[in-house]
C-alpha cells in the first residue's frame, strides 16, 4: 500500500540518517511537519531526514464508525490492550517495513538512489503511530537504530514473545504526560515496565515523564527527542 509520505530533508548535503515519524488517529503527516522542521534544522541533526507518512482513510469503531485516518481500527478507549485489530496493527506494520527497505535499497520518496542503512534509521511516533512504530521495531529482523514512542503503548503485547522477529535490544526513548486523556499515563508506565524487564531492555529504554502535558507534545519534549537523536544517529556513524 502507498502512503501519501512527507520528506523532510537535510538543508545541507546528502543524508545519512533517516527518522520515520507516524501521526495518531485522525490526523495527517502535516500534524508533525513543524516538529520534523525543528529537528533538521539542528546543528547536529542536520544529516537526518524525516518520513511522514499518512494513514490510510478507513472506518473506526470508536467514533461510530466514521471514515478518518488510522493506522488500525479502535475499539474503545479503555480497551487498548484488550480487543486490539491485529489485522489492522499487523498491516500496518508491513507497510512501514517497505517503506524502511525502501530507504535500505535507496528508493524511498526523494532518495535517488542514496542508501541509508538499517542501523541508521530510527521508527518513530505519536499515540497510534508509535503503537505502530512499537511494534514495527520489534517486527522487523533488521537492526534498526532505535525506537521512539510518544504518548503510546506497546500493541499486542501478551503476543509480542511469538511475533518478535528481532533479538537483542535497542535504544527506545519513550515519553508521556501526566494528564494525557487519551492514552493514561500509567498504561505509558506499565509499558516502560514490561519492555524493561519482561522484554530484558534494562536502561536501554528511557521514559520521559512531563509533568501537566496531555494528549499532545511540549517543547521540553521536543528538546529531549533532539538531543536522544543527536545521540543515538550522531553525524559521524559509530565505528562498527
Amino acid at each position: 500500500m502507498a502512503l501519501k509520505t512527507l520528506v523532510v530533508n537535510p538543508p545541507l548535503g546528502a543524508p545519512t540518517a533517516t527518522v520515520f515519524l507516524l501521526h495518531g488517529l485522525g490526523d495527517t503527516a502535516h500534524g508533525w511537519s513543524d516538529v520534523a522542521y525543528m529537528l533538521s534544522r539542528r546543528p547536529a541533526l542536520q544529516h537526518v531526514r524525516f518520513v511522514l507518512p499518512t494513514a490510510p482513510v478507513q472506518p473506526v469503531t470508536l467514533n461510530m464508525g466514521m471514515q478518518m485516518t488510522a493506522w488500525f481500527d479502535v475499539q474503545s478507549l479503555n480497551s487498548l490492550e484488550t480487543g486490539e485489530d491485529e489485522a489492522g496493527l499487523l498491516q500496518s506494520v508491513r507497510t512501514i517495513q517497505e517503506m524502511i527497505r525502501a530507504e535500505i535499497d535507496g528508493t524511498g520518496p526523494e532518495l535517488n538512489g542514496l542508501r541509508i542503512p538499517a542501523e541508521r534509521i530510527i521508527v518513530g511516533g505519536f499515540s497510534q503511530g508509535g503503537a505502530i512504530a512499537f511494534l514495527t521495531s520489534f517486527l522487523t529482523p533488521e537492526p534498526l537504530a532505535g525506537t521512539l514512542a510518544l504518548s503510546t503503548w506497546l500493541p499486542l503485547a501478551k503476543k509480542i514473545g511469538e511475533l518478535r522477529k528481532r533479538t537483542g535490544t535497542w535504544p527506545i526513548m519513550q515519553a508521556h504526560g501526566t494528564i494525557d486523556q487519551i492514552v493514561p499515563y500509567e498504561l505509558g508506565r506499565k509499558t516502560s515496565r514490561f519492555v524493561r524487564q519482561d522484554l530484558g531492555f534494562g536502561d536501554k529504554d528511557t521514559f520521559r515523564t512531563y509533568d501537566g502535558m496531555p494528549h499532545s507534545a511540549c517543547p521540553q519534549e521536543i528538546r529531549d527527542i533532539a538531543q536522544w537523536l543527536e545521540t543515538v544517529i550522531p553525524q559521524t556513524p559509530r565505528e562498527q
